[in-house]
């Protein structure tokens, strides 16, 4: 099943972040989550547009739960999404190698703080799959 990509305008970053910082964005709808950042938004993006599919990672719902589970719990990240802190201090997401087929082989990239503002969210429910589905999806 070939599903399109929602605009920038329905992904989600914490609560916590301001309007103009870049964050980790997550979208989730019935059949997917989507891990975006937002960093790469084209720079005449309308509200309209989509965000294209080869910038975001693709998990179903059960890998994006363990993902939660695993920073809730302070638990090393292993599944179908890998998180890296590099040398240069940002935090890469990547998919998992045996997972590149089906989550996408972008990587984001993401600083200390809109890392720590992901996990904050995180812990605190704000990605959870019912906040994000409307009553008639």
């Amino acid at each position: 099943m070939s599903l399109s990509t929602p605009p920038a305008a329905h992904f989600r970053k914490a609560a916590a972040s301001s309007p103009q910082q870049a964050c980790v964005m997550v979208y989730r709808d019935n059949h997917r989550t989507l891990i975006w950042d937002d960093k790469l938004a084209h720079p005449v993006a309308t509200a309209a547009r989509p965000v294209p599919l080869e910038e975001c990672l693709t998990l179903d719902h059960h890998q994006f739960e363990a993902l939660q589970a695993a920073i809730r719990a302070d638990r090393p990240i292993r599944g179908a999404l890998t998180v890296i802190r590099g040398s240069d201090g940002l935090y890469e997401f990547s998919a998992a190698p045996a997972c590149r087929a089906s989550a996408g082989t972008a990587r984001l990239f993401f600083d200390h703080r809109e890392y720590t503002a992901f996990v904050h969210a995180v812990r605190h429910r704000e990605f959870e799959r019912s906040t994000f589905l409307s009553p008639a999806a």
